[in-house]
């Protein structure tokens, strides 16, 4: 009697042991897919992904990490297979596997499940910022353009430091002639992520707002110029025909004044644009889905009432040739505080309890 105990003892270490060894196996070839995951070598990632599905054939996590490398490498229709299988077993990576697998889809012109599927977890799953924009992305494609802008709003209201979002915003609101709201946007974006290719595309399209409307002719003789400026009707009736208007003058003054600092002016622009936001008046009934007046308002308002634009403006060109790394890094105790103000405006502005 007292031998077998001893057997079943012995059997029971072994067991745990090999048990063991496995889990550890597991979690070092994980490490190792996610890391030739980041550095962008997929081939090898999937072969890492693949050891710890032959060790554990239902690892959740590794049909998860297996699948997001596919969709990476271009193989949706593997990274749809394994995200179903991840989708199928639930738990922590459920939402995150419905967002390759929508992802995929889409990459497939397969846009229809991929919106059916992302709707589908915005109405029964705890969606997140990824499903939005994924769903916003999916919208996009099949040219539904107010329910991409309502899908991006939906995934700020959920993390408002999702640089993506704020991004494709501005590029939505600036095609809908919303000038203000894509600025508001497009600053947003560019506190977010400061060098990126992303950041020069979206600098310009600001530049570009600042002129929309605005245009120089030649007068009767070459020296002579004139500047011409229209007004959009609908703008003006809006909260922010003051910004429209001051925007336009402030366009057409730099059109006619000869010694203007090309150098200085997206900096003093953004100056006075911060100084026109912070003078807006918003409605004393909020409108829940209105993201410029619930947020990017009283965001750069009280920037703009606390002196911040010399931070920000410093801040959003740090990494441009010839920008301001060295203010940056000769101030680092006030960027340091801006960057936590931002941090903590921007989750009360959404309701998010701070830490």
């Amino acid at each position: 009697m007292i031998m077998k105990s001893y057997f079943y003892v012995f059997v029971l270490l072994i067991t745990s042991s090999f048990s063991l060894y496995a889990q550890n196996q597991m979690e070092e070839l994980m490490k190792e897919g996610i890391a030739y995951h980041d550095e962008g070598k997929y081939d090898k990632a999937i072969e890492a992904y693949k050891k710890m599905l032959d060790l554990d054939p239902r690892s959740t996590t590794g049909h998860y990490e297996i699948a997001m490398s596919y969709m990476y490498n271009g193989n949706y229709d593997l990274a749809i297979k394994h995200s179903q299988i991840a989708i199928d077993q639930g738990g922590r990576l459920l939402v995150p596997a419905v967002v390759v697998k929508a992802s995929s889809l889409s990459n497939l012109n397969r846009v229809d499940e991929a919106i059916a599927l992302l709707e589908d977890a915005v109405e029964n799953l705890n969606a997140d910022v990824m499903v939005y924009y994924n769903l916003a992305i999916a919208y996009w494609k099949q040219n539904k353009i107010d329910q991409a802008e309502m899908a991006l709003i939906e995934g700020i209201h959920d993390n408002p430091m999702h640089a993506s979002s704020h991004y494709m915003l501005a590029i939505i609101q600036a095609d809908k002639g919303k000038r203000t709201e894509a600025m508001l946007s497009g600053y947003f974006f560019l506190l977010l992520e400061t060098h990126t290719t992303r950041t020069v595309k979206m600098e310009q399209l600001v530049k570009n707002l600042y002129t929309t409307g605005v245009t120089e002719t030649e007068g009767s003789t070459k020296k002579k110029k004139s500047v011409n400026m229209t007004l959009d009707r609908e703008r003006m009736a809006s909260p922010f025909a003051t910004v429209e208007m001051g925007l336009s003058l402030m366009a057409a003054h730099a059109f006619s004044e000869k010694n203007t600092k090309k150098g200085d002016a997206f900096y003093s622009n953004t100056t006075r644009f911060m100084g026109l936001v912070s003078e807006v008046k918003r409605p004393e009934e909020q409108v829940e889905d209105d993201i410029a007046m619930n947020f990017y308002v009283p965001f750069f308002g009280e920037l703009y009432e606390r002196n911040y634009t010399d931070v920000f403006c410093n801040y959003i060109s740090q990494m441009k040739p010839g920008g301001n790394r060295r203010w940056i890094d000769k101030n680092i105790d006030k960027v340091r505080i801006f960057e936590q103000w931002v941090v903590d405006k921007s989750r009360a502005l959404i309701g998010i309890e701070l830490d």
